[in-house]
């Protein structure tokens, strides 16, 4: 489980093309009472979980088969993000006000089988990025699905598992601090095909 900022001795090179895509799609924050601290019943300081959003650029992945062909029949797949989960967990001292934030991100994505895909497999690649509020890139980790579709399957819904962070809370400091961002990574003409539509082929 990276604890930032030591995980920036994990931090990745930018992956894709979606780095410092800061356009993002609004989704509302973990449920909690207040955007403060919260005190338990069993008087342990809770604080509410961080902003999390899907970088709209990288909301979608449109796959073609290899080939110059770009109408509906070649596409193999199409790929979109669709909710981001976040379960939060705080530990922080009463008198100091500082401690720790256990964060559990759990991508969800659509999985659409296009025309050109044969095998009924595809493999999704997403990433986990955590900025602070100046949107410095403090951590980033790309992940992969593997896919295999029924035969008779063209769509399916996909649940990454929770990827773990925790998070460094300074006196003063709330999950607000942080914002969470997931998002997709893609190449440069799924970039461009984002940019001048969103909405799904499939």
């Amino acid at each position: 489980m990276p604890e930032l900022p030591s995980a920036l001795t994990r931090f990745r090179a930018p992956i894709g093309l979606v780095i410092g895509l800061l356009f993002v799609l609004p989704l509302s924050a973990c449920s909690s009472l207040t955007d403060s601290v919260m005190n338990t019943v069993a008087g342990k300081v809770q604080l509410a979980c961080p902003p999390q959003n899907i970088l709209a650029d990288a909301s979608r992945r449109l796959t073609y088969q290899p080939g110059p062909g770009r109408d509906l029949i070649d596409i193999d797949n199409e790929i979109i993000v669709t909710k981001v989960s976040l379960v939060c967990d705080s530990s922080v001292d009463r008198s100091t006000h500082a401690g720790t934030m256990k964060v559990a991100v759990t991508t969800y994505m659509d999985a659409v089988r296009g025309p050109a895909n044969k095998d009924r497999k595809t493999q999704i690649e997403f990433f986990v990025s955590v900025t602070d509020r100046a949107n410095k890139v403090l951590y980033r980790e790309a992940f992969t699905i593997d896919v295999t579709f029924a035969e008779n399957e063209t769509r399916r819904e996909i649940a990454s598992d929770p990827v773990p962070l925790i998070l460094p809370i300074q006196a003063g400091q709330t999950g607000k601090n942080y914002r969470i961002l997931v998002g997709l990574v893609i190449n440069r003409e799924q970039l461009e095909m984002n940019r001048q539509d969103r909405r799904p082929r499939l």
